[in-house]
């Protein structure tokens, strides 16, 4: 069974395991009724090996026995003796035949005297089996039908072969055995594998009807908790997010955003897992430039993390608008803002312990940075960060993050640390100056395959009346080599503060609100008269 196939069974019994106790008992029993065929077949395997080792190390005894016996009357040519120890061997029912040859293969002594003075022949379809003992043994037939197994060793005197010592087993017993063993393992596999779909295919069945019918309600909720959904915003392959009302009992009445998982991906253990996990991550930062979490779980089966609405565009939004890049001034203020919450993210410690719990968003561009209607700029979308000091419930294989923005560390499966954050921040930095995006790929093998190779040229080429100290800063960003990248975002924050001073830029979330007003802000309906 290949790997693929038992990890795509494995991944079917968990599915089928986080459902109710009932499911989870059937499946419990169809385990069990497959665990005790797999006993059965231990068992019958054992008893064949057992048998088969007893059987081998018997004749393997007689071989050598018989050779130690053959060493001298070989040398003097003392055929009476060859053929006293080939009777003995013989005495033993099973024995089909025994033979003793010259170093030239020549038979000296055999059961059958019509053999003698002949060549020591191999075996019908004779087959290697092993070597125990240097006695080789092999499978076959004599006489066109009787199945033997043959066992042969060197006859040596100091250090020299002199002769072989052959016998042949009769091996029908065995062989029987072997097959008994084999068909009574077939069947049981077979008819346990039969129940065990036959079982499986009803109450998956089950469960599928039951997912359709709460996927079909969920799919019209309007409301989770204390959460009124009023308005689909958007909608990914993993999450819908909605702008929602938060509704108090004493009349308490806040705007927020609501994402709330796919009705598909609700059953999903491990996706439920790293959402859960990565909402609470998200929670734990509080900061201007990071859109906050109000709140996470689960209400009436559905998954769900309630957040700040932030009222205005994504970058990607903008840049579509404009269809141009951006004034420098604009573009210096927003990268500011957004390194100083991702520098923030870096270096947020545990409550409890002090430790560094090294968040990396791990998904920076420009759909994740929002900017509100009055001139707020925020990093949003934690939900594929990651804490380097928790365990990553990721499945591998899978890479994190927007082909368009990977770091060459991400696309050849490195370890990633807080720089991948900084080499994607200044793929946007780029991006917005330039108006356009660097990288564009259809798929993940084209993106692993060019990022690492790829050079990017200066962005003072693509956009030349940008001042060269901000296309220094642009280009350390997106530096191949992380020795030579900001190693903090923090380092990137404090270089575009000193740009903004020297240029004497005043550019502030006043100016970026108006730029939001005059670009984007619906107009008033004009009054009925």
């Amino acid at each position: 069974m290949s790997t693929t196939t038992i990890n795509t069974v494995a991944g079917k019994v968990k599915a089928l395991m986080s459902g109710s106790p009932v499911k989870r008992h059937v499946i419990i029993g169809v385990i069990a009724w497959i665990a005790l065929n797999l006993v059965v077949f231990f068992v019958l395997q054992g008893k064949m090996e057992s048998a088969d080792k007893t059987f081998l190390n018997k004749g393997v005894d007689l071989t050598l026995g018989m050779a130690d016996k053959s060493g001298s009357p070989i040398l003097s040519s003392d055929i009476l003796a060859l053929n006293v120890a080939i009777r003995e061997v013989m005495e033993n029912s099973n024995v089909q035949f025994a033979a003793i040859s010259d170093h030239q293969g020549k038979i000296l002594a055999h059961s059958n005297p019509a053999r003698i003075n002949r060549q020591m022949a191999p075996l019908d379809e004779e087959r290697p089996m092993e070597t125990i003992n240097g006695v080789d043994i092999s499978s076959g037939v004599v006489n066109g039908e009787t199945a033997i197994v043959l066992f042969k060793s060197d006859v040596t005197y100091a250090g020299i072969k002199i002769g072989t010592v052959a016998i042949g087993w009769k091996g029908q017993g065995r062989l029987a055995a072997v097959r008994s063993v084999r068909i009574n393992m077939i069947f049981f596999l077979v008819i346990s594998g039969l129940v065990a779909t036959g079982v499986l295919f009803l109450v998956e069945r089950n469960i599928k009807a039951r997912k359709i019918k709460m996927e079909k309600a969920m799919q019209g909720m309007t409301r989770i908790g204390p959460y009124l959904l009023t308005r689909k915003i958007a909608q990914g392959g993993m999450a819908e997010l909605f702008l929602a009302d938060y509704l108090r009992g004493d009349g308490f009445r806040k705007t927020v955003a609501v994402k709330k998982v796919l009705p598909h991906l609700a059953d999903n253990r491990d996706f439920i897992d790293m959402f859960i996990r990565e909402a609470r991550l998200a929670a734990l930062l509080q900061h201007p430039n990071i859109v906050q979490i109000a709140d996470f779980g689960k209400i009436q089966n559905a998954y769900f993390i309630a957040m700040e609405y932030v009222d205005g565009k994504n970058l990607a939004e903008i840049m579509g608008e404009l269809k141009r890049g951006l004034p420098v001034d604009m573009a210096i203020f927003l990268i500011l803002k957004i390194s100083n919450g991702l520098h923030y993210s870096h270096s947020r410690k545990d409550d409890k312990t002090g430790k560094p719990l090294n968040i990396i968003h791990r998904d920076i561009s420009p759909q994740n940075i929002l900017i509100s209607m009055n001139g707020e700029v925020k990093l949003s979308d934690f939900g594929i960060s990651k804490a380097t000091s928790e365990p990553s419930l990721t499945q591998a294989g899978v890479i994190k993050g927007k082909l368009s923005y990977l770091s060459p560390e991400q696309a050849m499966g490195k370890e990633a640390n807080h720089q991948v954050d900084i080499y994607a921040l200044g793929l946007v930095f780029y991006e917005i100056l330039s108006g356009s995006r660097l990288y564009r790929f259809s798929n993940d093998i084209e993106a692993i395959r060019t990022i690492p190779q790829m050079t990017i040229p200066a962005i003072i080429t693509r956009r030349p009346d940008i001042p060269q100290g901000l296309n220094d800063i642009v280009m350390r960003c997106l530096e191949k080599s992380t020795s030579k990248r900001y190693q903090t975002a923090n380092e990137l924050h404090q270089d575009l503060l000193k740009l903004k001073n020297h240029l004497g830029m005043t550019y502030d979330a006043s100016d970026l609100a108006l730029f939001m007003r005059n670009n984007f802000e619906k107009p008033e309906p004009d009054p009925v008269a």
